[in-house]
């Protein structure tokens, strides 16, 4: 089957771009001698996942529970991180469940999921490990401090059926490498261990190196791209993986086309550039602006196309964030020079828990 036998709108991976993104990454990390974790919250496929073990990575990140539940589920249970604070009975007996079946390393920030946890292993006869979440300028979880780090990592080193792993730090630019420092040398004086200590986000994974106190990095968006990534040159659009197949529906006027992807097929993200919001960018024409959307209709500027689509006429999308756009769809149609080569179903869409 050709990809112009495909119904419109699809989501299509090219793996050629996608193999590329892998390797490039993957070599990198090598060079450097820091493990790759890759973050399957974007991909949410089991077979990709397997493409990044094949090639290297130290294990695997999941954003929640569900998502770990499903890495293991297809054999990848080898190392999965969920940096992540884990409350409440239900997720806590799933959690035990899980570190029957795969070593298992969670986050914690706060001495409630601390207590939570060892509660939960406590006679289980697992093992869980936990990093403690350090906010280094993020603003979103992490404990405030160096002396609070330490202070939360006792309480997990002390634990019965926890083991204290290290540390985790999102996001992690090279001008935070100073509180990772000051962290880690805090936890020393402890007499604290820290085996991890673990990096992320795409945006600045190739700087990676300029850390050399990270151990491992976590990186989502890295095999397939997207529009932002375009933009700031991580990506040329040929390692622009991820690509929605979308139909030209409506031309109402002469600055206008609508597209048959709206935000339930692109999700409702979009990003503020110096031009205006983006959607997407669409391949065949660079100069139009996919700056909205309704439900079911992506909104296109044309006016400075000097070509202009035709009612009709397919076009392909590269998501502004393609981590959400993946959460709408149950599969992934893996495309090779035009050719479909797979359908991947996409297991771990959905998994918010």
């Amino acid at each position: 089957m050709r990809v112009e036998d495909l119904d419109t709108p699809v989501l299509t991976v090219d793996l050629d771009a996608l193999e590329e993104n892998l390797d490039r990454y993957q070599d990198y990390y090598t060079q450097h001698g820091i493990g790759l974790r890759p973050h399957i919250k974007t991909h949410k496929t089991l077979a990709i996942a397997h493409m990044q073990m094949r090639r290297g990575a130290i294990g695997l990140t999941c954003q929640k529970l569900g998502e770990a539940e499903v890495m293991a589920w297809g054999g990848l249970g080898q190392d999965l991180l969920v940096p992540y604070n884990i409350l409440g009975k239900q997720k806590l007996d799933r959690l035990v469940a899980l570190a029957t079946q795969a070593r298992i390393t969670v986050a914690a920030d706060s001495d409630v999921t601390v207590a939570g946890l060892a509660a939960a292993v406590k006679g289980a006869g697992v093992t869980v490990g936990v990093i403690v979440d350090v906010d280094l300028g993020g603003g979103r979880t992490g404990v405030q401090s160096p002396q609070e780090a330490v202070a939360l990592g006792r309480r997990i080193h002390d634990a019965e059926g926890l083991e204290l792993r290290g540390i985790m730090a999102f996001p992690t630019p090279p001008a935070v490498r100073g509180g990772i420092q000051a962290t880690l040398a805090a936890l020393d004086k402890a007499g604290l261990p820290h085996p991890i200590v673990s990096g992320g986000s795409t945006k600045s994974a190739l700087q990676a190196h300029e850390i050399p106190e990270l151990t491992e990095y976590r990186a989502g968006e890295y095999p397939v791209g997207g529009a932002g990534h375009l933009r700031e040159g991580r990506h040329t659009v040929a390692q622009c993986a991820l690509r929605v197949v979308a139909t030209v529906v409506s031309r109402p006027n002469d600055g206008r086309a609508i597209l048959d992807c709206g935000s339930k097929t692109l999700s409702a993200s979009l990003v503020q550039f110096d031009d205006g919001p983006c959607a997407g960018y669409i391949v065949e024409y660079p100069e139009a602006r996919l700056h909205g959307f309704s439900e079911e209709h992506g909104h296109v500027d044309v006016s400075r196309c000097a070509r202009k689509p035709h009612i009709g006429e397919r076009v392909q999308v590269l998501p502004v964030h393609p981590c959400p756009c993946v959460n709408e769809h149950n599969e992934l149609v893996a495309i090779r020079r035009g050719n479909v080569e797979a359908v991947w179903p996409i297991y771990a869409r959905g998994k918010i828990r």
